[in-house]
């Protein structure tokens, strides 16, 4: 996560989402860490046009494997959602404001089978769990357990890099934002 000023050489290595706008600071990368373990999908492979044509912000999707949700970066809570699917979160470093949300449409699930660990404008250490879900009860009920990682003031970070797909570990580099 202390990343922070790296050289931007490897830049072209990465997928890139966003506009072909002028950088405010071209030699900073601020990332976020992968928030929970699992399989990393692109976001057209989200069964929710939401966030398959990016709606809510770039970013990417994840078949989940465990079944918490932890703080991608050192921040504050800045949302959560009354009905525990989601969460918002500000970076300390850069300002970049990421939504997780647990699954598709379980907004209807009214927060069975979720649990919040943490409160909005709670601060929060790179790695603390945030949210805790049953993801067998939630696919019981009829729900898809997707957890989307989405970037959403990409109008402060024009350029969002996925850093791979595939399987991740908790807390492994998942994207990087540039202003």
């Amino acid at each position: 996560m202390k990343e922070e000023g790296k050289k931007a050489e490897k830049w072209d290595e990465w997928e890139e989402f966003g506009a072909e706008s002028e950088l405010s600071e071209p030699e900073r990368i601020y990332r976020v860490a992968c928030p929970v373990e699992g399989d990393v999908i692109p976001l057209t492979e989200i069964p929710d046009v939401t966030f398959a044509y990016g709606m809510l912000g770039p970013g990417v999707g994840i078949r989940p494997e465990k079944e918490i949700v932890l703080a991608p970066f050192d921040g504050e809570v800045s949302a959560l959602f009354e009905t525990r699917h989601a969460v918002g979160l500000t970076s300390d470093e850069g300002g970049v404001e990421v939504l997780i949300h647990v699954g598709i449409n379980t907004v209807e699930l009214n927060g069975a089978f979720l649990t919040a660990l943490v409160k909005a404008g709670e601060k929060v250490k790179a790695g603390q769990p945030l949210l805790k879900f049953d993801r067998a009860k939630i696919e019981a009920a009829g729900y898809n357990t997707t957890v989307a990682v989405l970037v959403s003031n990409v109008y402060l970070f024009p350029r969002i890099r996925v850093l791979g797909y595939g399987k991740k570990k908790e807390m492994e580099d998942l994207l990087a934002c540039r202003k």
